[in-house]
């Protein structure tokens, strides 16, 4: 066959010869040794590295025979058309007919591996890296462009799994070499849980049964806020020794609930604005040029340097426990340079210029990717609303196409009351909930670069109950999911959905 390279080898030539006559000795008493009827020796081996193929069935003249542990088989041979051929899992068979006696007598095959290529890409057209593809024994992971390859593939089921993603199982029967692969993103429906829900058995157990009782499909739990606090008992030690732990919670109860009640796990953890480690660790906060102390918003919070990769592994660290603890996903908020003050005197390491700041949010991104996506856990980033209808970064260093080339969720805050009198022709924004957020994600679906995905923040005040609705109907048109925030973790059954 094309696919299959068949190679007859000689091992050995026949030895003939005659030895040295010895003196005296009578010519008539030397005699050669004699010889058997002749083997035809069968070995079969991967093309593509040449190891021996014991599993592979040889069949000879109808009789299938199983190789030695060298993949190798022996058989008599006989005169006339000898029909071989060879099979082996995950390997193209081959097969040839041998009319005489192959010198050295042995035949050798080399099997070519079935491979099966394909991609792996979003719904939206992007292709879909770090997906895990299993098939059997044969496994890959999607590279930047989405592409995988599996050797010496058998047909079965593909496999193929992603943080953030939903699983997919797709049989192949081995017939086509090509598999590509439409990988939905996990749409969830969630309500932000605060720390003093999350400590009131009662009022946790009334948010889990309101998801039971409605289309809530996850929760929101805040692990470590804007003002720098962690609320639970934190294995991460530096935690405590700054101060930050204040314990209103078990984490490790709160993930057996959500498990319990089949809902998914989203962790917050906020990020640069952080009085405690700018406090505890001044040369890595952003730097108030006029005092020479850690600069300071309008409300008083200090913030790290995100130009300074030693600002970064603190909030991973807590991120990684969450995770290798139970949640699914880690939303990151607060991953920007400085708002809320004046900026004009805060100094930053690497500088303030804009391809500055996008650079610095995407390498702690892409740090936190690698480390979290390894223990199964999709990686969000919370944004402001305004960047999906901006031409540039508003200071902040949060543009929606590169970010979606990094994270697997990006969170836009789009909140009514964020937008100002005359926004879009409106007079009262707050009057036009379903056109601003429709506005927004259009905006940013247009503006994404890669497999990240939209899922906003909605909010749950001002707009009554119809209007969540109607934002919510917005938002899962256009892009799938939503999330509700609600400042003291109450929710109204008639805004959310059944």
């Amino acid at each position: 066959m094309a696919s299959s390279r068949l190679l007859a080898l000689a091992l050995a030539g026949i030895l003939a010869g005659c030895a040295a006559n010895p003196i005296g000795a009578p010519l008539g008493d030397l005699r050669g040794a004699e010889s058997g009827p002749p083997t035809l020796e069968v070995a079969v081996v991967a093309g593509d590295d040449l190891t021996a193929l014991p599993e592979a069935t040889v069949v000879v003249d109808g009789a299938a025979l199983r190789p030695d542990a060298a993949g190798a088989v022996e058989v008599p041979w006989r005169d006339g058309p000898l029909p071989v051929e060879v099979s082996a899992p995950g390997f193209h068979p081959a097969a040839t007919t041998l009319d005489e006696y192959p010198p050295g007598g042995v035949l050798e095959f080399r099997l070519e591996p079935v491979v099966l290529d394909g991609r792996v890409q979003t719904p939206n057209g992007f292709p879909l890296p770090g997906a895990v593809v299993e098939l059997g024994a044969s496994r890959d992971v999607t590279n930047d462009e989405g592409a995988f390859v599996l050797e010496r593939a058998e047909p079965g089921t593909v496999v193929v799994t992603r943080p953030g993603y939903v699983e997919r199982e797709i049989p192949w029967n081995g017939d086509e070499d090509r598999l590509d692969v439409l990988a939905e993103p996990v749409a969830v429906h969630a309500l932000r849980v605060g720390p003093d829900a999350a400590a009131d058995p009662q009022r946790w157990q009334a948010l889990l049964a309101l998801a039971d009782g409605t289309g809530i499909d996850a929760l929101v739990v805040e692990v470590k806020d804007d003002r720098g606090v962690v609320f639970h008992d934190t294995e991460v030690e530096r935690a405590h020794e700054i101060g930050a732990v204040e314990v209103r919670y078990d984490l490790d109860a709160v993930v057996e609930d959500l498990d319990d009640h089949g809902l998914y796990g989203i962790a917050r953890v906020a990020v640069f604005q952080d009085p405690f480690l700018a406090a505890a660790e001044p040369e890595h906060a952003v730097v108030d040029e006029a005092t020479g102390a850690p600069w300071r918003s309008a409300a008083g919070h200090a913030w790290l340097d995100p130009s300074d990769p030693g600002s970064y592994e603190y909030a991973i660290s807590l991120a990684e426990e969450a995770c290798r603890r139970g949640f699914d996903e880690i939303q990151f908020d607060y991953v920007s340079y400085p708002f809320g003050g004046d900026v004009s005197t805060a100094v930053f390491d690497g500088g303030y210029t804009q391809e500055v700041r996008i650079d610095s949010v995407l390498a702690f991104l892409e740090r936190a990717t690698s480390v979290l996506h390894p223990l199964g856990c999709a990686v969000g980033t919370t944004i402001l609303g305004i960047t999906l209808e901006s031409s540039t970064d508003e200071g902040v260093g949060q543009r929606p196409g590169p970010l979606s080339r990094v994270v697997d969720v990006i969170s836009p805050m789009l909140y009514t009351t964020n937008y100002g009198s005359g926004w879009r022709g409106f007079d009262d924004p707050n009057l036009h909930g379903p056109e601003i957020v429709d506005g927004a994600l259009a905006a940013g679906l247009r503006e994404l670069e890669g497999h990240g995905t939209l899922r906003p923040w909605l909010q749950t005040w001002t707009i009554g109950a119809d209007g969540i609705l109607a934002v919510e109907t917005v938002a899962e048109e256009r892009v799938g999911g939503w999330m509700l925030w609600s400042t003291d973790s109450t929710y109204d059954p008639a805004a959310l959905p059944p």
